[in-house]
Protein backbone atom coordinates (compact mmCIF):
# COMPACT_ATOMS: atom_id res chain seq x y z
CA UNK A 1 0.00 0.00 0.00
CA UNK A 2 1.44 3.40 -1.01
CA UNK A 3 1.94 6.14 1.52
CA UNK A 4 -0.69 8.27 -0.22
CA UNK A 5 -3.37 5.67 0.38
CA UNK A 6 -2.11 5.10 3.94
CA UNK A 7 -2.13 8.73 5.02
CA UNK A 8 -3.92 10.68 2.26
CA UNK A 9 -1.05 13.17 2.57
CA UNK A 10 -1.56 16.06 0.15
CA UNK A 11 0.16 19.39 -0.47
CA UNK A 12 -1.39 22.36 -2.25
CA UNK A 13 1.72 23.28 -4.26
CA UNK A 14 0.22 26.62 -5.30
CA UNK A 15 -0.29 27.62 -1.66
CA UNK A 16 2.87 26.07 -0.16
CA UNK A 17 5.56 28.66 0.67
CA UNK A 18 8.39 26.08 0.93
CA UNK A 19 9.21 27.03 4.54
CA UNK A 20 10.13 23.46 5.58
CA UNK A 21 8.37 23.63 8.94
CA UNK A 22 6.45 20.42 8.26
CA UNK A 23 9.69 18.54 7.60
CA UNK A 24 11.30 19.88 10.77
CA UNK A 25 8.41 18.86 13.05
CA UNK A 26 7.78 15.41 11.57
CA UNK A 27 8.30 12.99 14.48
CA UNK A 28 8.46 9.99 12.15
CA UNK A 29 10.94 11.75 9.86
CA UNK A 30 8.98 10.58 6.82
CA UNK A 31 8.70 14.00 5.18
CA UNK A 32 11.35 15.53 2.97
CA UNK A 33 11.57 18.32 0.45
CA UNK A 34 11.52 17.54 -3.24
CA UNK A 35 13.43 19.31 -5.99
CA UNK A 36 10.90 22.13 -5.96
CA UNK A 37 11.24 22.34 -2.13
CA UNK A 38 7.65 21.20 -1.55
CA UNK A 39 7.30 18.36 0.98
CA UNK A 40 6.45 14.81 0.08
CA UNK A 41 6.14 11.65 2.18
CA UNK A 42 8.68 8.87 2.05
CA UNK A 43 7.62 5.21 1.97
CA UNK A 44 7.34 3.61 5.39
CA UNK A 45 6.68 0.15 6.80
CA UNK A 46 3.94 0.88 9.32
CA UNK A 47 2.57 3.59 11.59
CA UNK A 48 4.56 4.34 14.73
CA UNK A 49 8.28 3.85 15.19
CA UNK A 50 8.68 2.60 11.63
CA UNK A 51 6.78 5.38 9.93
CA UNK A 52 4.21 8.14 10.35
CA UNK A 53 3.17 8.79 13.96
CA UNK A 54 -0.31 10.03 12.94
CA UNK A 55 0.37 13.17 14.99
CA UNK A 56 -0.85 15.58 12.28
CA UNK A 57 1.91 18.06 13.20
CA UNK A 58 2.44 18.72 9.50
CA UNK A 59 -1.15 19.88 9.12
CA UNK A 60 -1.04 21.95 12.30
CA UNK A 61 2.28 23.73 11.68
CA UNK A 62 1.72 24.89 8.10
CA UNK A 63 1.25 28.68 8.25
CA UNK A 64 -0.79 28.82 5.05
CA UNK A 65 -2.87 25.65 5.43
CA UNK A 66 -1.33 23.93 2.43
CA UNK A 67 -1.14 20.45 3.95
CA UNK A 68 -3.87 17.88 4.41
CA UNK A 69 -3.47 14.42 5.91
CA UNK A 70 -5.93 11.61 6.69
CA UNK A 71 -8.54 13.53 4.71
CA UNK A 72 -8.53 16.41 7.20
CA UNK A 73 -9.09 19.94 5.89
CA UNK A 74 -6.79 22.40 7.76
CA UNK A 75 -9.57 25.01 7.67
CA UNK A 76 -11.58 22.78 10.02
CA UNK A 77 -8.91 22.89 12.75
CA UNK A 78 -9.37 25.02 15.85
CA UNK A 79 -7.19 28.12 16.06
CA UNK A 80 -4.59 28.45 18.86
CA UNK A 81 -5.89 29.38 22.31
CA UNK A 82 -5.91 33.12 23.09
CA UNK A 83 -3.49 34.53 25.71
CA UNK A 84 -6.27 34.82 28.29
CA UNK A 85 -6.69 31.02 28.19
CA UNK A 86 -3.85 30.73 30.70
CA UNK A 87 -5.83 32.75 33.25
CA UNK A 88 -8.94 30.65 32.64
CA UNK A 89 -6.98 27.42 33.09
CA UNK A 90 -5.43 28.70 36.31
CA UNK A 91 -8.90 29.54 37.63
CA UNK A 92 -10.17 26.12 36.58
CA UNK A 93 -7.37 24.35 38.45
CA UNK A 94 -7.92 26.44 41.59
CA UNK A 95 -11.69 25.92 41.58
CA UNK A 96 -12.04 22.26 40.62
CA UNK A 97 -13.04 20.19 43.63
CA UNK A 98 -13.76 16.56 44.33
CA UNK A 99 -17.53 16.36 44.31
CA UNK A 100 -19.12 13.75 46.59
CA UNK A 101 -22.76 14.86 46.42
CA UNK A 102 -24.68 15.06 43.15
CA UNK A 103 -28.11 15.99 41.89
CA UNK A 104 -30.20 12.93 41.05
CA UNK A 105 -30.48 13.64 37.31
CA UNK A 106 -28.79 12.86 34.03
CA UNK A 107 -26.30 15.29 32.52
CA UNK A 108 -27.38 16.91 29.26
CA UNK A 109 -26.15 14.51 26.51
CA UNK A 110 -24.82 17.41 24.43
CA UNK A 111 -22.39 18.25 27.26
CA UNK A 112 -21.15 14.66 27.41
CA UNK A 113 -20.75 14.58 23.62
CA UNK A 114 -18.80 17.85 23.68
CA UNK A 115 -16.40 16.50 26.30
CA UNK A 116 -15.86 13.25 24.41
CA UNK A 117 -15.22 15.15 21.17
CA UNK A 118 -12.52 17.17 22.95
CA UNK A 119 -11.05 13.95 24.38
CA UNK A 120 -9.87 13.02 20.88
CA UNK A 121 -7.00 15.46 21.47
CA UNK A 122 -5.75 13.95 24.73
CA UNK A 123 -1.98 13.28 24.56
CA UNK A 124 -0.49 9.82 24.90
CA UNK A 125 3.04 8.48 25.06
CA UNK A 126 4.25 7.57 21.59
CA UNK A 127 0.94 8.93 20.28
CA UNK A 128 -0.52 5.51 21.07
CA UNK A 129 -4.17 5.46 20.09
CA UNK A 130 -5.26 2.35 21.93
CA UNK A 131 -6.91 3.93 25.00
CA UNK A 132 -10.64 3.28 25.06
CA UNK A 133 -13.31 5.20 26.93
CA UNK A 134 -16.38 3.72 28.57
CA UNK A 135 -19.00 6.23 29.69
CA UNK A 136 -22.08 5.35 31.72
CA UNK A 137 -24.24 8.37 30.89
CA UNK A 138 -27.55 6.90 32.04
CA UNK A 139 -28.45 7.29 35.71
CA UNK A 140 -30.61 4.16 35.60
CA UNK A 141 -27.79 2.04 34.21
CA UNK A 142 -25.37 3.51 36.73
CA UNK A 143 -27.76 2.61 39.54
CA UNK A 144 -27.81 -1.03 38.41
CA UNK A 145 -24.00 -1.17 38.36
CA UNK A 146 -23.86 0.55 41.75
CA UNK A 147 -26.35 -1.88 43.33
CA UNK A 148 -24.47 -4.93 42.04
CA UNK A 149 -21.02 -3.67 43.09
CA UNK A 150 -22.25 -2.38 46.45
CA UNK A 151 -23.91 -5.68 47.34
CA UNK A 152 -20.74 -7.62 46.49
CA UNK A 153 -18.61 -5.18 48.52
CA UNK A 154 -20.88 -5.43 51.57
CA UNK A 155 -20.99 -9.22 51.39
CA UNK A 156 -17.20 -9.35 51.24
CA UNK A 157 -16.87 -6.98 54.20
CA UNK A 158 -19.27 -9.12 56.23
CA UNK A 159 -16.89 -12.02 55.59
CA UNK A 160 -13.86 -9.94 56.54
CA UNK A 161 -12.64 -9.53 52.95
CA UNK A 162 -11.58 -6.17 51.52
CA UNK A 163 -9.78 -4.87 48.48
CA UNK A 164 -5.99 -4.87 48.39
CA UNK A 165 -6.09 -1.11 49.01
CA UNK A 166 -8.37 -1.25 52.08
CA UNK A 167 -8.77 -2.98 55.42
CA UNK A 168 -11.43 -2.97 58.14
CA UNK A 169 -10.36 0.42 59.51
CA UNK A 170 -10.59 2.27 56.19
CA UNK A 171 -13.83 0.52 55.32
CA UNK A 172 -15.40 1.68 58.60
CA UNK A 173 -14.24 5.25 57.95
CA UNK A 174 -15.82 5.17 54.51
CA UNK A 175 -19.04 3.79 55.97
CA UNK A 176 -19.04 6.64 58.46
CA UNK A 177 -18.84 9.16 55.62
CA UNK A 178 -22.12 7.92 54.15
CA UNK A 179 -24.02 9.89 56.81
CA UNK A 180 -22.78 13.23 55.45
CA UNK A 181 -20.30 13.75 52.66
CA UNK A 182 -20.98 10.65 50.56
CA UNK A 183 -24.77 10.76 50.68
CA UNK A 184 -25.36 7.09 51.42
CA UNK A 185 -22.91 5.73 48.89
CA UNK A 186 -19.31 5.16 50.00
CA UNK A 187 -18.51 3.42 46.72
CA UNK A 188 -19.36 5.91 43.95
CA UNK A 189 -20.39 8.92 46.06
CA UNK A 190 -23.84 8.78 44.46
CA UNK A 191 -22.46 9.91 41.09
CA UNK A 192 -25.10 9.47 38.37
CA UNK A 193 -22.47 8.83 35.69
CA UNK A 194 -19.09 7.15 35.30
CA UNK A 195 -16.08 7.56 33.00
CA UNK A 196 -13.45 4.81 32.66
CA UNK A 197 -10.33 5.00 30.49
CA UNK A 198 -8.96 1.52 29.78
CA UNK A 199 -6.55 -0.29 27.50
CA UNK A 200 -4.96 -3.66 26.91
CA UNK A 201 -1.78 -2.91 28.83
CA UNK A 202 0.50 -5.81 27.92
CA UNK A 203 3.90 -6.25 26.35
CA UNK A 204 6.85 -3.89 26.21
CA UNK A 205 4.78 -0.73 26.54
CA UNK A 206 2.35 -1.97 29.19
CA UNK A 207 3.33 0.67 31.77
CA UNK A 208 3.00 3.44 29.17
CA UNK A 209 -0.48 2.27 28.18
CA UNK A 210 -1.56 2.34 31.83
CA UNK A 211 -0.18 5.87 32.21
CA UNK A 212 -2.04 6.92 29.07
CA UNK A 213 -5.28 5.79 30.73
CA UNK A 214 -4.50 7.93 33.76
CA UNK A 215 -3.68 10.91 31.54
CA UNK A 216 -7.03 10.56 29.82
CA UNK A 217 -8.73 10.39 33.22
CA UNK A 218 -7.14 13.69 34.29
CA UNK A 219 -8.11 15.42 31.05
CA UNK A 220 -11.69 14.18 31.26
CA UNK A 221 -11.96 15.45 34.82
CA UNK A 222 -10.75 18.93 33.84
CA UNK A 223 -13.02 19.11 30.80
CA UNK A 224 -16.01 18.06 32.89
CA UNK A 225 -15.24 20.79 35.43
CA UNK A 226 -14.89 23.31 32.61
CA UNK A 227 -18.48 22.46 31.66
CA UNK A 228 -19.66 23.10 35.22
CA UNK A 229 -19.96 19.45 36.24
CA UNK A 230 -18.91 17.93 39.54
CA UNK A 231 -16.33 15.15 39.43
CA UNK A 232 -14.55 12.67 41.65
CA UNK A 233 -11.45 10.77 40.54
CA UNK A 234 -11.61 7.47 42.40
CA UNK A 235 -9.53 4.30 42.64
CA UNK A 236 -11.42 2.35 45.32
CA UNK A 237 -14.46 1.64 43.08
CA UNK A 238 -12.11 0.23 40.46
CA UNK A 239 -10.52 -2.05 43.07
CA UNK A 240 -13.97 -3.25 44.14
CA UNK A 241 -14.98 -3.96 40.55
CA UNK A 242 -11.73 -5.76 39.76
CA UNK A 243 -11.36 -7.74 42.99
CA UNK A 244 -14.77 -8.21 44.59
CA UNK A 245 -17.52 -7.60 42.04
CA UNK A 246 -16.80 -9.29 38.69
CA UNK A 247 -20.48 -9.28 37.72
CA UNK A 248 -20.67 -5.51 38.16
CA UNK A 249 -17.47 -5.06 36.18
CA UNK A 250 -18.92 -7.15 33.38
CA UNK A 251 -21.88 -4.77 33.26
CA UNK A 252 -19.46 -2.04 32.15
CA UNK A 253 -18.62 -4.03 29.03
CA UNK A 254 -14.88 -3.52 29.52
CA UNK A 255 -12.74 -6.44 28.24
CA UNK A 256 -11.43 -8.59 31.08
CA UNK A 257 -7.80 -8.13 29.99
CA UNK A 258 -7.95 -4.32 29.99
CA UNK A 259 -6.19 -2.20 32.58
CA UNK A 260 -8.50 -0.13 34.79
CA UNK A 261 -7.57 1.86 37.85
CA UNK A 262 -8.74 5.46 38.10
CA UNK A 263 -12.38 6.18 37.29
CA UNK A 264 -14.32 9.44 37.30
CA UNK A 265 -17.76 9.80 38.81
CA UNK A 266 -19.49 12.86 37.40
CA UNK A 267 -22.77 14.75 37.33
CA UNK A 268 -24.37 18.03 38.31
CA UNK A 269 -23.03 19.06 41.74
CA UNK A 270 -25.51 19.37 44.59
CA UNK A 271 -23.38 21.86 46.55
CA UNK A 272 -21.77 24.81 44.70
CA UNK A 273 -18.48 26.31 45.84
CA UNK A 274 -18.02 30.06 46.20
CA UNK A 275 -14.28 30.31 45.52
CA UNK A 276 -11.08 28.42 44.88
CA UNK A 277 -8.76 27.16 47.61
CA UNK A 278 -5.30 28.57 48.39
CA UNK A 279 -2.93 25.64 48.52
CA UNK A 280 0.70 26.24 49.35
CA UNK A 281 2.92 23.71 47.69
CA UNK A 282 5.79 25.93 46.59
CA UNK A 283 8.07 24.18 49.04
CA UNK A 284 8.13 21.13 46.78
CA UNK A 285 9.17 23.11 43.70
CA UNK A 286 12.72 22.62 42.45
CA UNK A 287 14.45 25.03 40.10
CA UNK A 288 18.03 24.61 39.02
CA UNK A 289 20.26 27.58 39.81
CA UNK A 290 22.29 29.18 37.06
CA UNK A 291 26.06 28.85 37.17
CA UNK A 292 26.30 32.64 37.55
CA UNK A 293 24.20 32.64 40.74
CA UNK A 294 26.56 30.11 42.30
CA UNK A 295 29.66 32.23 41.81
Amino acid sequence: MGVESKTLFKVDVDRCIRCGRCVNVCSGMVLERGRDQTPHMLPFERFGWKGCWRCEHCLAVCPVGAISIFGKDPSDSLSPAPPEAADHLERLLANRRTCRRYLDKDVDPTIVDSILDAMQNVPAGGNAQNTEYTVIDSKERMDRIRESAYAAMEQAAAEGRYTSSFDAFYYRKMKQSEATVRKGDLLFCGAPHLFVAHAKATGRWADDYAINCNLATAYFELLANAHGLGTAIMSYPSDVLNELAPEARAMLGIPADHYTKLVVGFGYPEIPYARGVQKNRRKVHRRSKSAESNT
